[in-house]
């Protein structure tokens, strides 16, 4: 027989859950509405923009252009899969962790298609982990932080040994001061905010605790 939940856990439970589905929600708009704008620089970067002042010459080719744009549709096909099973109630507890996993592989090889470590795009590995924090679960933002660490490590080795046939290769090397700088910057923002869901969660705790034993009532 299965051991007996109390109220407070049930009710935290569920809270947790709700906060879960809300969070991939938001999770997934903001998904969609920054892959949307990052394109949108790729476009200009592929076509150049030029109106009046702003002037921004093309600096892509169009086979980089290409590849990336087979990638964004990958991607967009992630936030269509995930806006898909949360209407239609399909929402496991590992499907944070599978949308996560794939955000981390897409800007991974988009990296790689680019500048590896040397682009800009690599702060998206920052807004990887504070995505992971509007699910709510500590065990997320850990998994983003350990999988964002991880992506980083490959682009510097990619950087140092990888290379493709037919493929010419730009310069990717870094000082070596930046890649620990980074590193260091990306796990304290993981850190950073598992503490804030930490203390959320104590929050939580507590005022479920105080509704139980008839604390705050009029």
């Amino acid at each position: 027989m299965a051991p007996e939940t109390s109220p407070n856990e049930r009710h935290w439970h569920i809270l947790s859950r709700w906060q879960e589905f809300e969070g991939e929600g938001r999770a997934n708009l903001l998904r969609m509405i920054g892959l949307s704008a990052f394109y949108g620089v790729e476009l200009i970067n592929y076509h150049g923009l030029h109106i009046g002042p702003i002037d921004m010459p093309a600096v892509v080719d169009r086979p980089f252009h290409l590849s990336v744009t087979f990638v964004t549709l990958a991607w967009a096909m992630l936030s269509l899969g995930v806006l898909y099973c949360r209407r239609n109630g399909i929402f496991p507890f590992y499907l944070k962790f599978i949308s996560t996993s794939c955000d981390l592989l897409l800007l991974t090889t988009t990296l790689t298609l680019a500048d590896g470590p040397r682009s800009p795009l690599v702060v998206v590995y920052f807004l990887i982990v504070a995505l992971a924090a509007l699910r709510f679960s500590l065990r997320l933002i850990w998994f983003a932080t350990a999988g964002a660490a991880a992506g980083y490590l490959f682009l510097l080795g990619f950087a140092r040994w990888g290379s493709a046939p037919g493929w010419p290769k730009p310069d990717m090397s870094l000082p070596r001061y930046h890649q620990v700088i980074f590193l260091l910057a990306l796990i304290l923002t993981g850190v950073i905010l598992g503490q804030v869901i930490r203390r959320v969660g104590w929050i939580k705790r507590f005022l479920l605790s105080d509704r139980q034993s008839g604390g705050g009532g009029s």
